[in-house]
């Protein structure tokens, strides 16, 4: 017997009970229960959208830790908003060479102006029970084993590139409106991953969300799979 059919036959238990759990979890408690914390703003394609009120001194905001932020004013005007903490210092809406958002990495509490107004945005880790989060090592026993629903949340570009092998392609920012093509795996284990694992773990959020029960995100992404020896084509 090789060493990766070993490794795969001990770590397949494992995975089996903690798929299991997660669908218990999933059967046994609804979406938006009082465990998972209230945040501010609405998602649209993958961004969290935020409005800003530039006549408020005391704002707060509740976002995820790695929510990609896309700000807005109530009055629909440009505004500077910067926020130290994070290095963000900027004008929006964002010229036609700038994304139109920003990353919060890291969990905590970030003080932000905008004008003669301020505030606090605080980013929280999210808790859900039904998403949980894989190093390559054990997606690929995950891969062999449970064959899941493998979802590639990149651009069309990175995909043909290379992608894992049965993938289905649905970039994170066209995922919310596609979300019903996926309406047949809610019950079923789904795998994501992106380059670098930022992507995807919006996607998962967005999928747990939606009551998908079974999501499974790569930690690190598609560089560190293919060193486990997982198939990509092209």
């Amino acid at each position: 017997m090789t060493t990766t059919r070993l490794h795969r036959r001990c770590l397949l238990p494992l995975l089996a009970v903690a798929l299991a759990a997660a669908a218990c979890n999933g059967s046994q408690g609804s979406r938006g229960s009082s465990s998972a914390p209230a945040v501010s703003g609405r998602l649209e394609a993958g961004l969290r959208v935020l409005t800003f009120d530039p006549q408020a001194a005391d704002q707060r905001f509740t976002i995820y830790r790695g929510d990609y932020v896309r700000p807005e004013l109530t009055t629909g005007e440009a505004f500077t908003l910067d926020i130290p903490a994070l290095g963000v210092s900027r004008r929006f809406p964002a010229g036609a060479e700038e994304a139109p958002y920003f990353k919060v990495p890291d969990a905590g509490s970030f003080e932000f102006r905008l004008g003669p107004a301020g505030g606090v945005i605080v980013a929280i880790e999210y808790t859900a029970v039904e998403y949980r989060e894989v190093n390559a090592r054990e997606a690929a026993a995950l891969i062999a084993n449970v064959q899941p629903l493998i979802l590639d949340v990149r651009t069309a570009r990175e995909f043909a590139s290379g992608h894992l092998d049965g993938a289905v392609l649905i970039p994170v920012q066209d995922l919310q409106r596609r979300l019903g093509e996926l309406s047949a795996h809610r019950r079923d284990p789904v795998f994501i991953y992106c380059a670098t694992g930022n992507r995807s773990t919006v996607a998962a959020k967005m999928l747990v969300d939606a009551g998908f029960v079974q999501v499974v995100n790569l930690r690190r992404g598609i560089a560190e799979l293919s060193r486990e020896g997982l198939p990509v084509v092209r």
